[in-house]
C-alpha cells in the first residue's frame, strides 16, 4: 500500500495506528482501489482495471482519451438538432401563410415566367450535344458478367469455399 500511495511503510503505520490523519486523497485513492462505491457516482464501481457503469458497461482507461470528444459532440448533436427543429417549425409556418401571401403580392399578370437564356436579347442558341450519337446499343459489359458460373474467378472461388 506504502508503494501505491507512494509513501514509506513509517508514514502508512502512522495512519493505521492513529498518529497522523490520514489525508483526504490517499482515503479516496484507497476507496476507488478496493473497489468500493464511487462517492457522488451511485451505481458506479472499479473492477477488473475498469470503471463500470450502472447499465453495465466498463470503461477501459484508454476509453478517458475520448470521452471528452464525445461530451462535445453530443453536445454539438443536440444543438444542431433543436436548431433543425426550429428551422422545420418556421419553414411550416411560412407555408401556411405564403398562399395568403402570394394571393396578396401578385396581380394577374405580373407575374412572368422567366425565359431560356437562349431567347434572352445578344444570346444565341447553344448547339445540340453531338456527343449522344456515338453511344451505340450493342451488346454492354454489363450484359456479358451476367453469368457468374461461367466465370474462371468464380469456379475458382466455389472451389474454394463450398
Amino acid at each position: 500500500m506504502a508503494r501505491t500511495l507512494q509513501v514509506t511503510e513509517r508514514t502508512v503505520y502512522a495512519w493505521f495506528s492513529g498518529k497522523t490523519a490520514v489525508p483526504y486523497a490517499a482515503y479516496k485513492l484507497l476507496r476507488i482501489l478496493n473497489r468500493f462505491e464511487l462517492p457522488g457516482w451511485p451505481g458506479w464501481h472499479m473492477h477488473s482495471g475498469k470503471l463500470w457503469t450502472p447499465e453495465g458497461f466498463g470503461f477501459e482507461p484508454q476509453d478517458g482519451a475520448w470521452w471528452a470528444l464525445l461530451v462535445r459532440q453530443a453536445r454539438a448533436f443536440r444543438k444542431l438538432y433543436d436548431r433543425s427543429g426550429e428551422l422545420e417549425r418556421a419553414l411550416a409556418e411560412g407555408a401556411e401563410r405564403a398562399p395568403a401571401a402570394l394571393a396578396c403580392d401578385v396581380r394577374a399578370g405580373e407575374r412572368e415566367v422567366p425565359r431560356p437564356a437562349s431567347e434572352a436579347a445578344g444570346r444565341r442558341e447553344a448547339p445540340p450535344n453531338l456527343l449522344l450519337r456515338h453511344f451505340t446499343t450493342g451488346p454492354s459489359v454489363a450484359g456479358l458478367l451476367a453469368v457468374p458460373a461461367k466465370s474462371p474467378n468464380f469456379v475458382t472461388w466455389n472451389a474454394r469455399y463450398p
